[in-house]
């Protein structure tokens, strides 16, 4: 028989680190909030060696002090046979905690984890929320991990399909990023009693709406010009980001004479640059800047640009994506161009008017967009910050949380 303590505990498992950045921006911010419900929260993840070491010890101090346990199990490299020392760690350290702790409720963000919270329900009997970060099997084939041309990989994907469709039946509460997703999931059998739809949020607090000063100054330092309108991108390079879209609209944009310069804010920078060399830009006399931060350095970073520009790579999986870049930048009032058929992004672009869509896939309408991207700031500032806040910010985020968990507790799914 458990106790009333123990039914209100939470065992969070992620293969993602808290000391990532994904972890600072994605993660962290959550479990401070479901902490607050309040409720005994205790965390299982996976850290890089490095990252661990740095900022481990500082981070186990904030985390004392808001009351939340925290067992860092370290990330290993080296392909397929790392990937299951992770996983098989990930079981032991999971069931020892659960079986020490009686848990009421085991967190699951992603769907290696999920397995592990399938796993500790028929063991132990704990609630289980399946935090479905969208559709992972799908996207390892987007990005290239999986190619369906290779039989192991058609196979692989099958069986994580099927595993996939197992979780979603089994699970007490899936959380979702995208209104979009839900028909989909619906369609496998989960009942929208037990769907709750969680975007990725920004903390408006952190991505605040600069003032010109630091606008100034970040354009400074960056080598950009103080007049004139900057187009960026933010985030990782490669063909799921369509990084190579967006070099060839901001060229357009250049010599279309719409915008003066180009900020490309990355943890690829070295890729980035070696695309920018192959365009020539230094010869056509482009003014760019290519930068990497951390993500306390990106809320400076961003106040250098304007315009965000940002493509994804179309797709079925692209129902279930929630950018979190959208709305970092939309807190601190920066308009988009991005593209359609990419979760609620099409949904949330018409409704705060937040700027463009345009098909990146489409020559003609790229030309078009690039030209007249300098029409788009009118629909940034303090209107877009204010607009977007309560659909994309951690407020939002740590209601529909509580919500979540308030169904479990009452029964309600």
């Amino acid at each position: 028989m458990r106790s009333a303590h123990s039914a209100r505990s939470t065992l969070f498992v992620s293969y993602d680190g808290l000391t990532d950045p994904l972890g600072g921006s994605q993660i962290l911010p959550y479990l401070r909030s479901i902490a607050a419900h309040p409720r005994p929260l205790h965390v299982l993840s996976f850290e890089k060696p490095d990252r661990l070491a740095t900022a481990g010890e500082t981070l186990r101090a904030e985390l004392d002090a808001a009351g939340i346990r925290w067992t860092p199990l370290v990330f290993s490299r080296g392909g397929l046979p790392a990937k299951v020392r992770d996983l098989a760690s990930m079981y032991a350290v999971a069931i020892r905690l659960a079986w020490q702790r009686r848990f009421g409720v085991v967190h699951c963000r992603g769907h290696l984890a999920a397995q592990v919270g399938a796993l500790l329900k028929a063991l132990f009997g704990v609630r289980l929320i399946f935090d479905f970060r969208g559709l992972w099997v799908d996207e390892r084939v987007d990005k290239g991990g999986w190619d369906l041309s290779r039989w192991r990989d058609r196979l692989a994907h099958r069986l994580f399909k099927r595993i996939e469709r197992g979780l979603l039946r089994y699970s007490d509460h899936v959380v979702v990023l995208t209104q979009a997703i839900l028909p989909y999931l619906a369609s496998l059998g989960v009942q929208p009693g037990r769907m709750t739809v969680v975007p990725c949020c920004a903390d408006f607090g952190h991505f605040r709406l600069p003032e010109p000063a630091m606008r100034d100054q970040t354009r400074r330092q960056l080598g950009l010009p103080q007049s004139g309108l900057v187009v960026g991108y933010l985030g990782s390079a490669g063909p799921m980001y369509m990084s190579g879209q967006f070099l060839r609209f901001a060229e357009a944009a250049i010599v279309a004479g719409g915008a003066a310069a180009v900020l490309c804010i990355t943890p690829d920078a070295t890729r980035f640059r070696e695309e920018i060399a192959a365009r020539r830009w230094d010869a056509l006399g482009i003014t760019y800047a290519v930068v990497s931060g951390t993500r306390e350095d990106i809320p400076r970073l961003l106040s250098g640009l304007d315009v965000l520009v940002s493509f994804f790579l179309p797709g079925p999986a692209r129902i279930g994506t929630s950018p979190t870049k959208m709305a970092e930048c939309f807190a601190q009032g920066i308009p988009m161009v991005t593209n359609p058929g990419v979760g609620d992004v099409e949904r949330l672009m018409d409704e705060l008017d937040g700027g463009l869509l345009v098909d990146p896939t489409d020559s003609g309408a790229m030309t078009k967009a690039s030209a007249g991207v300098g029409a788009l700031t009118t629909k940034g500032g303090q209107r877009l910050r204010e607009a977007a806040r309560p659909l994309l910010g951690l407020e939002h985020a740590s209601a529909q949380y509580a919500s979540v968990y308030e169904k479990l507790e009452t029964g309600a799914c």
